[in-house]
């Protein structure tokens, strides 16, 4: 699964613009988390369109990047933890998505996959 992340300067008013302009194209936020870096938030997003949202933000001279991430049941998360744990793959960051799921960066995604597939957990690559 792909991931927006946009660099806001952290100020009043920088989320509510982000958000309206997603809003203004129609497109719907499934997952958001915000990481507070000084002068700077980090904010996180998944996004049901996109190539859209990459183009729209953009457009509006936001600082947008992507990376990857695994989306798990967050009923799993403990399994899936441990189970990266014990292979030595290290998990970057997390955040809660909307029905009961977790949104999960790792330091080896390829890795991460082959073991969730091998022991029959679900997930959303």
């Amino acid at each position: 699964m792909k991931q927006l992340c946009v660099f806001l300067e952290n100020k009043p008013g920088r989320l509510a613009n982000l958000l309206n302009i997603l809003e203004e194209k129609k497109i719907k936020v499934l997952a958001m988390g915000i990481a507070e870096a000084g002068n700077y938030g980090i904010v996180r997003m998944i996004v049901d369109k996109f190539n859209e949202a990459i183009d729209a933000l953009r457009n509006a001279n936001m600082a947008v990047n992507q990376s990857n991430v695994i989306i798990v049941d967050l009923d799993k998360l403990a399994e899936v933890a441990k189970l990266f744990g014990d292979k030595g793959i290290n998990i970057d960051y997390a955040y809660s998505m909307n029905n009961n799921k977790v949104v999960i960066k790792v330091d080896d995604e390829e890795n991460a996959i082959k073991i969730l597939s091998s022991k029959g957990i679900e997930f959303i690559p």
